[in-house]
């Protein structure tokens, strides 16, 4: 009997976190997948409290006392129960199952032994460091390196934003990010942009047009198409850059993981879905570096 496949969410009391939530919630619904939530309980801050030399400045007036141990364990059970609160509602709402799990560790490295049984791993764009130089925070950056399953970043406290762009090479790469990204919006009278990285074959870029021309005219919906030629990281990163795209969804790509690359999209503050594990038909990287 088959594992059944699993969306971990990296949940907290921000709107970053509830904003992947939205997103793991419709990709688990896509993939026939379940949910699990996930709430670490910092125990790096739960060591400093224990010892006694922290201590909390009031924000109406200069005043201070001492931050105790209970308090924090208190402010953890209290965002846990939101968070698992969170997460039933929206699990429900789509009929998912799902379970929660509070973790007690270092967040970081909780995070990063626990996506690798997931297909999918889901959170809000925020590090433990700040500033990251990378512009995802210093946890999303392990999690994205780290992870052989997907991975979606929320950011700006949304799931998606239109307009949705999708980098792909192959029309299979294009179908699966495209019905990601319909299932987890409302589509009606919104675009796609659609950046096709060409192979050696010409009739691919006339079989993906054709398709797009199809799912337009069947969902209503509008699609402009780019051909990135000569295929490079850099000319995607300056195209990405130039036009801002809404959300953007990714193929797997070995130089997508790069920080060369991830330094190109730190400026882009949109939400981010890194597609693997699709079980599609292997093909040939024609993609190069510049």
């Amino acid at each position: 009997m088959s594992r059944r496949k699993q969306i971990l969410i990296a949940l907290d009391a921000s709107s970053q976190s509830l904003a992947a939530l939205d997103a793991a919630v419709e990709i688990a619904h896509q993939r026939g997948a379940e949910l699990l939530g996930v709430f670490v309980e910092d125990e790096h801050l739960l060591r400093i409290t224990a010892c006694s030399v922290a201590r909390e400045v009031g924000t109406s007036a200069a005043e201070t006392r001492d931050f105790k141990h209970k308090d924090i364990e208190s402010i953890f059970r209290a965002m846990a129960s939101h968070a698992r609160n969170a997460l039933e509602m929206a699990a429900e709402r789509r009929r998912i199952p799902w379970s929660f799990q509070v973790v007690r560790g270092a967040v970081m490295e909780t995070l990063i032994e626990m996506i690798k049984e997931a297909e999918v791993t889901a959170l809000g764009a925020l590090g433990s460091q700040w500033p990251s130089e990378s512009g995802f925070g210093s946890t999303t950056m392990k999690v994205l390196k780290a992870s052989k399953g997907g991975v979606f970043i929320a950011r700006k406290g949304r799931s998606i934003i239109f307009p949705v762009t999708v980098v792909c090479k192959t029309l299979a790469e294009s179908k699966a990010a495209l019905e990601t990204a319909f299932s987890m919006g409302y589509l009606c009278h919104h675009y796609f942009n659609v950046l096709y990285l060409p192979g050696e074959n010409p009739l691919h870029e006339f079989e993906l047009r054709q398709w797009l021309t199809q799912v337009s005219q069947d969902r209503a919906v509008l699609f402009r198409m780019f051909v990135i030629d000569p295929p490079t990281m850099m000319n995607v990163a300056g195209y990405l850059q130039a036009f801002r795209p809404g959300t953007l969804i990714l193929p797997d790509l070995d130089w997508l993981k790069k920080a060369k690359f991830l330094k190109q999209l730190q400026h882009l503050d949109c939400p981010i879905y890194l597609i693997r594990g699709m079980d599609q038909p292997e093909e040939e990287d024609l993609v190069t570096e510049q």
